[in-house]
């Protein structure tokens, strides 16, 4: 109902990387002299406080499995809750770099939604010593927040830096009991990580033409008034179009006084200036038509073509490149297809 079928193993990239943070810890346990005699590196699995508690347990018969070591260290997603202060914009996009000149298409994807997961990281040691010497290799790299890189999506590039909250730790210290009840002290650290949901990713087309022709309304046609394209700053009251200079010439006969210059159909006359070379120039600006103001307009030929390619046209996303810009003249005029982009012969 809501879209095509897309994972992007984002919360399970988010839990292998908490998790990474701490396979790494090792206690030493050193005698009256100080040397040490025991270095323990500290497993780290994955689940529930409560299993690990069940896990440290002695053996008994009816369990049948063998009790748990100490010091160890377990984790576990606790929540997941939409942040709002970190919102971005809904119709935002990112879009991947083309870096293959043979490709045609492009791969966008828009703005990921922000979510806060909560994490919460158990110490189960049997005695205080180990747990405050775990306690010590962790705390000093949250100030409150200690941020690493995942690379979320690799298919658009994205890598994000993400934020992991401290937020709160206390230790749970269980010696009442008989002789027989194995004691355990359980430090408990309540974690944020800030990190984003990705939508799915669209794929489209790469755009490396740009083409802009300027059509002339035949004289012979009926067609309803062109919508020309205007400046944004244009109100109802003040249009602001965009213009092109022009020119126009047209060549005059000399009549016999050498002092005017004279349509060819001899109904207008013009002062020779001292300088003329027997043409007539006037300059105008035209304004640019919308090809999609009417159906009217859209018929009437192209008189003229601007065209912008890359140069060179193998640059990718990653080349250093520039642009190529052409301009075309039709004095006959041609017909183009709106479907195609291509000129229809006449």
């Amino acid at each position: 109902m809501l879209g095509s079928t897309f994972y992007h193993q984002t919360i399970r990239k988010y839990v292998a990387v908490f998790g990474t943070l701490f396979n790494d810890i090792n206690i030493e346990r050193k005698n009256s002299s100080g040397t040490v005699v025991e270095k323990l590196k500290v497993p780290l699995a994955y689940g529930p406080k409560q299993k690990w508690l069940l896990a440290v347990q002695d053996t008994t018969a009816d369990r049948k499995v063998a009790a748990t070591r100490t010091p160890r260290m377990g984790f576990a997603m606790t929540g997941v809750t939409y942040d709002s202060a970190r919102k971005l914009s809904t119709i935002g996009r990112n879009i991947a770099a083309n870096t293959s000149s043979t490709s045609t298409n492009m791969n966008t994807m828009y703005n990921p939604v922000p979510y806060n997961f909560d994490f919460e990281l158990f110490i189960l040691v049997k005695n205080a010593e180990d747990g405050t010497q775990i306690l010590e290799q962790v705390l000093p790299y949250f100030t409150p927040e200690f941020t690493v890189t995942v690379n979320t999506i690799p298919d658009m590039n994205i890598k994000a830096d993400v934020p992991i909250l401290l937020n709160s730790s206390s230790v749970a210290d269980e010696y009442e009991g008989d002789l027989s009840t194995r004691r355990t002290i359980t430090w408990t650290l309540s974690f944020t990580l800030k990190g984003f949901i990705y939508p799915n990713i669209s794929s489209g087309q790469v755009i490396k033409t740009i083409e802009v022709n300027f059509r002339i309304p035949g004289e012979d046609t009926e067609i309803e008034l062109p919508e020309f394209i205007i400046h944004e700053d244009s109100t109802p009251d003040t249009r602001n179009y965009i213009l092109v200079d022009g020119t126009n010439e047209v060549i005059f006969t000399l009549l016999e006084d050498g002092r005017r210059l004279v349509l060819e159909d001899g109904e207008q006359y013009f002062v020779l200036q001292e300088d003329s070379d027997n043409t007539y120039r006037t300059y105008n600006r035209a304004r640019i038509v919308n090809e999609s103001t009417s159906d009217g307009v859209a018929d009437a030929t192209i008189k003229s073509r601007y065209t912008v390619v890359p140069a060179p046209l193998s640059a990718t996303a990653d080349s250093d490149y520039g642009f190529s810009e052409t301009f075309e003249f039709f004095d006959e005029g041609k017909y183009n297809d709106p479907t195609d982009g291509g000129d229809i012969a006449t």
